[in-house]
């Protein structure tokens, strides 16, 4: 599918770049024409039909240009500036792409050079102003969606003017009272004592790597700071399963070579090849080593919900945790020639023994993965944060 999709993208390159000025203007996409037109008189700039061509679409692009800004300038709207700029500065950048061809073509299309700096100017700075007196409305309204709005608008001032009257403030005003503040707090509701540093361990969630422009994380609560939701993980099961302890005996055997046997023949006497020499196969004997292995197994389970409640402790939602680590050990005895061993059997040999870890420290290790986990679940939600 995909290269199906290439091919038909390099094919509309190609067709785009076989058609004709000729079609461009027909199709009223007069830019394109002059493009089109301007390479081609670029390499010969004798070719009659393409100056006609290039004179009627300059003409008719520009008049059609000029035609809009009178119209949007007649409506008294104060949203036309944004657009009436573009469209100078497009009737700008088609005046200098055309402006680079030799003077005789200029002189046949009866080109003459407008200075559309005082217009442009004037459009930037109405433009500017408008984002500017739309984006100061939009913050009395007092709410965050307003306030995400004018943070766009005074981005949209900054489009046109860097440093546009206050606009760095008004920007930082308004991210200040578009963002939403989340409180991630963690609660034991399991009935069970949770190991020292647990809460500590969780709530070490590193939020802030996924934070975006109008939503903070908290992981402890400020009286200073409002807060607008609340992701609440609740632990309601903490489970240690009991120390499994398992012997399991096996062999492990190899056939080796121990000398040699003559042949004999029937009479009971040695055989001889043709050189003379007495004939002898390899003795073979098997080898066997006899193991006793030990498995040891323990698990531990964290579970829980992690509940998003809105400012007036409404459930939004609710995704279920469960956290599970583990404690596999196996180590080795073994009776007998230990060259006969498989590598990963002799590996369970050089095992040491030990004993099992204890309840606290199990559950304790639950915890990254608890954390890991909530941090994805805030993730995913993250649009219920508005």
């Amino acid at each position: 599918m995909k290269r199906f999709i290439l091919i038909m993208f390099v094919a509309s390159i190609a067709l785009g770049s076989c058609t004709s000025s000729k079609k461009y203007l027909e199709r009223q996409q007069y830019d394109m024409a002059i493009m089109k037109s301007v390479k081609k008189l670029m390499r010969n700039p004798t070719k009659i039909k393409e100056i006609d061509i290039l004179r009627r679409a300059f003409q008719m692009a520009n008049q059609q240009d000029k035609e809009r800004i009178t119209y949007l300038k007649t409506t008294g709207q104060p949203d036309i500036w944004d657009e009436i700029f573009q469209t100078y500065m497009r009737m700008k950048g088609r005046q200098d792409r055309v402006k680079a061809l030799p003077q005789s073509v200029l002189s046949s299309i009866g080109y003459v050079f407008v200075d559309y700096t005082q217009e442009t100017v004037n459009a930037q700075q109405n433009a500017a102003e408008y984002y500017y007196q739309k984006g100061l409305s939009l913050l009395k309204n007092g709410d965050r969606q307003s306030a995400r709005q004018a943070y766009d608008m005074f981005m949209n001032s900054k489009r046109f003017f860097t440093n546009y009257k206050d606009v760095p403030r008004q920007l930082q005003i308004a991210q200040q009272m578009g963002t939403a503040n989340i409180l991630f707090e963690v609660k034991n509701s399991s009935g069970k004592i949770l190991p020292e540093g647990f809460v500590d361990e969780v709530l070490k969630i590193y939020l802030t790597d996924i934070e975006q422009l109008f939503v903070r994380y908290y992981t402890s609560y400020d009286t200073n700071i409002t807060y607008h939701y609340y992701a609440k993980l609740s632990i309601r099961q903490v489970d240690v399963s009991p120390e499994s302890v398992k012997e399991i005996y096996y062999s492990e055997s190899k056939e080796v070579q121990d000398g040699y046997d003559y042949v004999l023949d029937s009479n009971g006497n040695v055989m001889k090849d043709s050189l003379g020499n007495d004939i002898k196969v390899p003795h073979m004997e098997t080898i066997t080593c006899n193991v006793r292995e030990i498995q040891m197994h323990k698990q531990a389970i964290v579970s829980g919900t992690l509940d998003i409640f809105d400012w007036s402790s409404m459930l939004l939602k609710s995704d279920p945790i469960t956290a599970e680590t583990f404690f596999d050990y196996v180590y080795a005895f073994a009776d007998g020639d230990e060259s006969v061993l498989k590598p990963e059997t002799r590996k369970k040999l050089n095992n040491p023994p030990q004993g099992f870890p204890n309840d606290l420290m199990m559950v304790f290790d639950a915890a990254t993965i608890v954390k890991n986990i909530s941090k994805d679940i805030i993730t995913r939600n993250s649009y219920l944060f508005q």
